[in-house]
């Protein structure tokens, strides 16, 4: 190559080159915070910073499987936080469901956490700590309606973590509870405490005040929160509640730790393991496929009353709460089609209060059963425990309380298993979460669900600012937004999230006194 042809070359060359090099200059340094067991890399989009599947507590397998979460191994270097974990091992949920949102990978090392953050240096933001549901047997923090970024980006860091559930989270034994020191079968629970003490430990470093916590959660997470603030060992690791559609009585008492030790020997010889040493040997998918449908326990340690006693004495965490549940619960569960069926189940449940029941919710056609039995199952599992969580926190703090109606713009011809048409899933168990959370487009991840329009994400803006504005001061009320009143026993004012946002009267005053009486 002649002189002249390098020139003409390095001409044309040189315009890349530094276009290039202004680019590399361009692009966004990755955040880089130091934790406690090391240096963690996370990934900068814009103002916001994301670090995923942080460890939080040791692998909990092998000899650390049904053990207390245990503190991680510190690294050396630098650890990439640039995607989330598996999940905790579970089953997966049907394709067909509203409630699916694609697979996500599954492993018994899951506890693992996220961060979402866009606080300059010297920031004490609030932080708002996530907790999944799913029934205590599925559920995951990297489930896209669960992303923290749009909150992030409004002034919270987001925090969500992942806890075991299902058998390998709440199973009891007594050689468990002898390797216990007297307590065996809510691993779960001691998950979350040992997510919230990392969030004390390490929040700061990423721009959060960590005595300004607030825990946030939809049905078993909500459950989980009320459970959590009258646990001895959860005591002043948050300062704030938001519960959506999950109270502690929802299921009624819980187990005792000696009948579910008797549950645990029953499972573990239907899986013919003669003890502790042989059901740590089995895989993890043969135990989940085993009785794998476990709640948490009394077990004397993490909850070592029952939470109604708790609750009732005006015992918990004596912390704001911000807590509702949604118009339709009922619509995604199996429903008595016919009257006699629906009259029957009433029977067998209410005895004595059976006809009470029937003249509340009139069931004399088989279009009146379905609809009878969708706001049955819509009271007595999520509104009456959400009001009773409101009626007796009331009176140790102060509390706010929603009703959500506003139903999804579903396409036209969509059909899931729970209703079709979509349609019929009204406001549904979990439908206000996109909304107040910011995940709206999630729910058109694989095709076109929703119609949202430009009214439904000034709805999600908000419904975030109401959530926000709680979890900065305990009260979600600003001067942008419908005056939010707080909620007295004697009044039972709360927030309407129906098709506008406006305070009156909580619906359905009788068929909730009923429950309430029973108790």
């Amino acid at each position: 190559m002649t002189l002249a042809h390098f020139v003409v070359l390095f001409a044309a060359l040189a315009p890349l080159a530094l276009a290039r090099t202004a680019q590399a200059q361009t692009l966004p340094v990755a955040p880089r915070v130091a934790v406690e067991d090391g240096i963690v890399v996370g990934v900068q989009t814009g103002e916001l910073a994301s670090f995923k599947g942080i460890p939080f507590a040791a692998p909990p397998v092998r000899e650390l499987r049904w053990r207390p979460p245990q503190p991680v191994t510190p690294w050396t270097g630098e650890l990439v936080a640039d995607r989330f974990s598996p999940m905790c091992l579970q089953p997966l949920r049907a394709k067909n469901s509203v409630f699916y949102l694609g697979e996500e990978p599954s492993s018994e090392d899951c506890l693992y956490l996220n961060v979402w953050s866009t606080a300059k240096a010297g920031d004490k933001r609030p932080v708002m700590v996530f907790v999944y549901g799913g029934g205590w047997t599925i559920g995951s923090a990297s489930l896209p309606l669960y992303g923290g970024e749009a909150l992030a980006r409004k002034g919270a860091i987001v925090v969500s973590f992942n806890y075991r559930v299902g058998a390998l989270g709440f199973f009891a034994h007594p050689e468990l509870t002898a390797e216990g020191n007297g307590a065996s079968g809510n691993y779960g629970l001691m998950d979350m405490v040992a997510a919230l003490k990392w969030v004390r430990a390490n929040i700061e470093r990423f721009g959060g005040d960590p005595a300004n916590v607030t825990l946030y959660g939809q049905s078993a997470g909500s459950v989980a929160i009320a459970l959590l603030q009258a646990s001895p060992q959860a005591k002043g690791l948050f300062h704030r509640a938001i519960g959506q559609s999950g109270g502690y009585d929802i299921s009624g008492q819980l187990q005792s730790l000696a009948d579910a030790e008797k549950a645990g020997i029953a499972s573990a010889a239907k899986l013919k393991a003669p003890s502790l040493a042989a059901l740590r040997n089995l895989g993890g998918d043969v135990i989940m496929n085993g009785d794998n449908n476990l709640r948490p326990i009394i077990d004397g340690a993490v909850l070592q009353q029952q939470p109604a006693q708790v609750f009732g004495s005006g015992s918990q965490m004596a912390i704001p709460i911000l807590v509702g549940s949604n118009a339709d619960e009922g619509t995604a569960y199996p429903v008595a089609l016919s009257p006699s069926a629906f009259v029957a189940d009433a029977e067998k449940r209410y005895r004595s209060d059976a006809q009470r029941l029937l003249a509340l919710y009139p069931a004399a056609t088989d279009i009146e059963a379905r609809a009878a039995s969708y706001a049955l199952m819509r009271d007595r599992t999520f509104a009456a425990p959400m009001r009773r969580w409101a009626r007796e926190q009331s009176a140790v703090a102060p509390v706010f309380v929603y009703h959500f109606s506003r139903v999804h713009p579903f396409v036209e011809g969509l059909g899931y298993a729970q209703q079709n048409p979509a349609t019929g899933m009204g406001a549904y168990h979990g439908a206000e979460m996109a909304y107040a959370y910011g995940t709206l487009d999630v729910l058109n991840r694989f095709s076109k669900t929703r119609a949202w329009s430009e009214e439904d994400r000034r709805y999600s803006d908000a419904m975030m600012s109401y959530w926000l504005n709680f979890a900065r001061s305990g009260d979600p009320n600003s001067e942008s937004l419908p005056v939010w009143p707080a909620y007295n026993p004697d009044s039972e004012q709360a927030m309407l999230f129906d098709k506008t946002i406006a305070s009156g009267t909580l619906p359905n005053k009788a068929q909730l006194d009923f429950f309430f009486d029973r108790n």
